[in-house]
């Protein structure tokens, strides 16, 4: 049988594929996406409730909303509010109201259309603060849309 020195270079590169092709295979199966997504956390903040808007004129508009009447005892008092605005689905914006607050006024610019994103934040006691995990938990948003 005749041997094809190409044959020495095309059996390097079969062998290289393979090589990585394993080496792959085996670093994207060692992981497990539970172990990834858990935090550890057995806690959870309700979602503001009632939330709703009034828009006051063309270029004012109040988000109004409610605290849950039970919210866990891990977590101090006051609550704080988090709101996310969305202009024409672009992220504009955060803001932190950290008093417990139940409404906020806005000024828009009527032409464009707005998304409010309204949510819950606590942060631990120090009883229940553990070592190396997060302070805050922030609850499910709440959306509403102003056209």
């Amino acid at each position: 049988m005749f041997w094809n020195p190409k044959w020495d270079e095309i059996m390097k590169k079969i062998v290289t594929i393979f090589t990585m092709l394993l080496v792959v295979l085996s670093l994207s199966s060692c992981y497990d996406r539970d172990v990834l997504d858990d935090k550890g956390l057995n806690y959870f903040m309700p979602t503001p409730e009632n939330v709703q808007y009034i828009q006051d004129n063309a270029t004012t508009v109040t988000l109004t909303w409610s605290i849950p009447s039970v919210i866990p005892e891990d977590f101090r008092r006051p609550i704080s509010v988090q709101i996310q605005i969305v202009e024409n689905n672009i992220y504009r914006d955060r803001i932190t109201l950290v008093n417990e607050e139940t409404s906020h006024t806005f000024t828009i610019d009527p032409a464009k259309k707005y998304r409010y994103i309204v949510k819950l934040v606590g942060t631990f006691t120090e009883e229940n603060q553990e070592t190396g995990r997060t302070s805050t938990v922030t609850s499910e948003g709440v959306i509403v849309n102003v056209e």
